[in-house]
C-alpha cells in the first residue's frame, strides 16, 4: 500500500513540472503545468522550438542561465501574461545540467511535507529513546535524568532549550527563573491515579513559540513517564505482598500439619455415606470430601458442576453470611443435585467453614417431570379434541359449498362470456370481466386447498388427542408396509428425489397395527422429502434384523438440509415444528413417536446441518 501511494505521488509530481536538459530542450512536460501555461496564453513547446525568441521565452532563458551560472538553489519567476508564480531550480544540486520549472506553490508544498517528515522522524526517535531508558532497571531518578537529553533532541531548537523534570518535590535538571516574557514554556503534569506527582517543564531560552507537534510530544512523554512511575511502584508493592503471602503460606503449612490427623479420622466417617459430602472454606475451596473423583482440593463449583463461577443463590454463601442452613437445586448436564449447607463454627464462634451435602435427585426429578408432562398432555388432549371438533364442522360446510360454487361458475361463465361479447365494459366485483374470469377459478381452487389443508390439521389434532384403545394384534410385514407406503407417497415427492430401498430378505413379522405403522413411515418419508431442496435428492430406506436383540431396525436417511443441533431434542415434542410458515403442525413426529412406543420400540435421530438426517426405528419382534 505504501509503495502504491509513493508511486502515485511521484506520478502526480511529474504532471506538475517541466524539465529542461543542458541544451535547454524540454525532456519532460507535465500535463497539468502545460494546461496552466496554455490557459495564460503561453505555448511553452512553441517557445522552446523557436529558441526562446519571443519576449516571454527570452526572459525564461535568461533566468535559467543565471541559475546555472551562479549555481543558485532556486529562482522565482513569473510570465508577464500569467498571475501564477513559478520557480526554477536544479534537478540535482551537484549538477546544474537539468533544470526543473514548476509552480511555486507546488514546490513549497513538497518542501513542507519534507520538513514535516523530518520532524516526525525526530519525534519518533525521541519517544523510542525515552521508552528504552524507562525500561532500564535503575533508580527512577536516574531514568528521568537520562531522559532529559532525549527530550531536547526531539524539539526543533535543542541548542536553546532547557528541560526540567520535577517529581515529588525533587528537581532533575537545571531550573531557571522566568523573568517576564523572556522565556517561552511548555508544562505537562506527571500523574499517578489521576493525582499530580510532578511535571515536565520545557523552556526556550530565546524568543521561540512551541508548535502543536512539540506540545503533543511533551504530553506523550509525560504519559510515558506517568505509566513508568505507576509500573515501578506496582512492582514494589507486589514484592511486598509476595513477602506477606510467603509468611502466610508458612503459617498455613504449619496448621495443615496439625490438622492432618483430624482430617484422616473424618475422612473415614465420610466414606461410609453414599451422598457426596464436602467441606469448603470461605473461598469455596474444598478442604475435605468423601468422593475420590472430587478429592480434597479445588473449587467446589468447578468440581461439582465444571463451572468457573460460584452458583447463583449459592447455599454455602448464604450460610457464611447468615449462619443459617441453605439449600439449592442445580442441574449440570443430565444430572440434578440437591445441595444443603450447614455451618461449621470456629474458635471465635464465627462460621469459617461450611459442610455441604450433595444428593443426586436426577431420577426423582425425571419422574416428577414425566408425571407433570402426562397431566399436561391429558389436559391438552381434551382441549385439542374440542377445538378440532369446533373447527371441523364449519370447515366441512366450506369444503362442500366450494365444490357447488365451482360447478355453478362452470355453468355461469359461458353465459357471462356471451354477455361480454355484447357489452365489453362488463365488470364483476369492480374488476374487468377478463381479469375476473381469469382469477375466479384460481381463487376457488386456493380456497378449496386451504380448506383441505385445514381438514388435515384437524385430523392430526384428533389423532394426537384421541385415546387409542386399539389392540396391536395384526401380523405385520415391515418390508411390505414400507413398499406400500412408498407407492402411496411417490406422487407427492418431487421428481428430483430418488428413493433407494435396501430391504432385508425374509424379515421376521411382528405383531402390531399396519395402519399406524404406515402413518409413521408416511410422516418420516414426507419430512425427508421436504428437507431436500437440491437437484440430486436421495432418500435411502433400509431394514435389518438384529438376532442378538431380536429386533427389526428400520433406517430412513436423506441428504437434505439436516436438523439444527438445538432442535434435535425437541423434534418429537407436540406442536414443535420448523415449518410453521409452510403449514407444519408439529404433530407428525410426536404421533409417530407415540405409535412406536406402543409397539415397544424407540426412535433415534442423528443429523448434521447441510449433510442430511438419519432416523432409526428399532422394534422388537417379541414384545415380552
Amino acid at each position: 500500500m505504501q509503495k502504491s501511494l509513493k508511486d502515485n505521488l511521484t506520478f502526480e509530481m511529474f504532471k506538475k513540472i517541466i524539465i529542461f536538459n543542458k541544451s535547454d530542450e524540454i525532456v519532460l512536460l507535465g500535463d497539468e503545468i502545460n494546461t496552466i501555461l496554455l490557459n495564460d496564453g503561453i505555448d511553452i513547446k512553441k517557445t522552446v522550438l523557436n529558441n526562446f525568441s519571443d519576449t516571454e521565452g527570452k526572459k525564461l532563458s535568461e533566468q535559467i542561465h543565471t541559475l546555472r551560472k551562479k549555481k543558485l538553489f532556486s529562482l522565482n519567476f513569473a510570465f508577464s501574461k500569467s498571475k501564477t508564480e513559478f520557480i526554477i531550480l536544479p534537478a540535482v544540486t551537484e549538477n546544474f545540467d537539468e533544470i526543473i520549472f514548476s509552480v511555486k506553490k507546488e514546490i513549497e508544498q513538497i518542501n513542507n511535507i519534507k520538513n514535516e517528515l523530518k520532524g516526525s522522524e525526530k519525534e519518533l526517535e525521541c519517544l523510542y529513546n525515552i521508552s528504552r531508558e524507562l525500561d532500564r532497571d535503575i533508580s527512577f531518578e536516574k531514568l528521568l535524568e537520562n531522559s532529559i537529553p532525549c527530550i531536547k533532541n526531539g524539539m526543533r531548537y535543542s541548542e536553546i532549550l532547557n528541560v526540567v523534570i520535577e517529581l515529588d518535590g525533587k528537581i532533575i535538571g537545571t531550573k531557571i527563573k522566568n523573568e517576564g516574557n523572556k522565556y517561552y514554556e511548555l508544562k505537562e503534569n506527571i500523574l499517578k491515579n489521576k493525582k499530580i506527582r510532578g511535571s515536565i517543564i520545557v523552556t526556550y531560552l530565546e524568543k521561540r513559540i512551541f508548535n502543536n507537534e512539540e506540545g503533543a510530544l511533551t504530553r506523550e512523554i509525560a504519559r510515558k513517564i506517568s505509566r513508568a512511575l505507576e509500573n515501578k511502584e506496582k512492582k514494589r508493592d507486589l514484592e511486598k505482598r509476595k513477602q506477606i503471602l510467603t509468611e502466610k503460606n508458612k503459617t498455613l503449612l504449619k496448621l495443615t500439619t496439625e490438622c492432618r490427623e483430624s482430617r484422616e479420622k473424618l475422612q473415614t466417617f465420610f466414606k461410609a455415606i453414599e451422598d457426596i459430602i464436602i467441606v469448603i472454606d470461605k473461598n469455596f475451596n474444598i478442604i475435605m470430601s468423601n468422593d475420590n473423583e472430587i478429592g480434597n482440593s479445588g473449587k467446589c463449583y468447578k468440581k461439582l458442576f465444571n463451572s468457573d463461577t460460584i452458583c447463583e443463590n449459592c447455599p454455602a454463601l448464604i450460610t457464611f453470611k447468615t449462619t443459617k442452613t441453605g439449600n439449592l437445586e442445580r442441574t449440570s448436564g443430565e444430572k440434578t443435585l440437591l445441595l444443603n449447607s450447614y455451618p461449621i463454627y470456629g474458635k471465635s464462634n464465627k462460621v469459617n467453614q461450611v459442610l455441604e451435602l450433595c444428593r443426586d435427585i436426577t431420577a426423582y426429578k425425571k419422574m416428577e417431570s414425566n408425571l407433570l408432562q402426562s397431566r399436561r398432555l391429558a389436559s391438552l388432549g381434551k382441549l385439542v379434541a374440542g377445538v378440532a371438533h369446533e373447527i371441523n364442522n364449519p370447515n366441512t360446510f366450506i369444503l362442500g359449498n366450494i365444490k357447488i360454487v365451482r360447478e355453478a361458475f362452470n355453468d355461469i361463465l359461458p353465459i357471462t362470456d356471451d354477455y361480454y361479447k355484447k357489452d365489453n365494459h362488463l365488470k364483476i366485483a369492480r374488476l374487468d370481466y377478463n381479469i375476473f374470469k381469469e382469477h375466479i377459478l384460481i381463487l376457488l381452487e386456493d380456497m378449496e386447498n386451504g380448506s383441505i389443508r385445514l381438514k388435515k390439521i384437524v385430523e392430526d389434532l384428533r389423532n394426537f388427542a384421541k385415546k387409542d384403545n386399539n389392540i396391536l394384534t395384526e401380523d405385520v410385514d415391515i418390508n411390505n408396509v414400507l413398499e406400500n407406503t412408498v407407492r402411496f407417497i411417490e406422487k407427492q415427492i418431487s421428481n428430483n428425489i430418488i428413493i433407494e430401498k435396501n430391504l432385508y430378505p425374509n424379515l421376521p413379522h411382528i405383531i402390531g397395527n399396519i395402519s399406524k405403522l404406515e402413518q409413521v413411515f408416511v410422516n418420516m418419508l414426507l419430512n425427508a422429502s421436504h428437507a431436500i431442496d437440491k437437484k440430486n435428492g436421495l432418500i435411502i430406506i433400509k431394514t435389518e434384523f438384529e438376532k442378538i436383540t431380536d429386533s427389526i431396525l428400520i433406517t430412513i436417511q436423506d441428504n437434505g438440509n439436516g436438523i439444527e443441533k438445538e432442535n434435535q431434542k425437541h423434534i418429537f415434542d407436540p406442536f414443535f415444528t420448523t415449518k410453521r410458515n409452510k403449514g407444519g403442525t408439529g404433530l407428525g413426529l410426536s404421533i409417530s413417536y407415540r405409535i412406536i412406543e406402543e409397539h415397544k420400540g424407540i426412535i433415534k435421530v442423528n443429523s448434521v446441518v447441510g449433510e442430511g438426517a438419519t432416523f432409526q426405528i428399532c422394534i422388537p419382534v417379541n414384545k415380552k
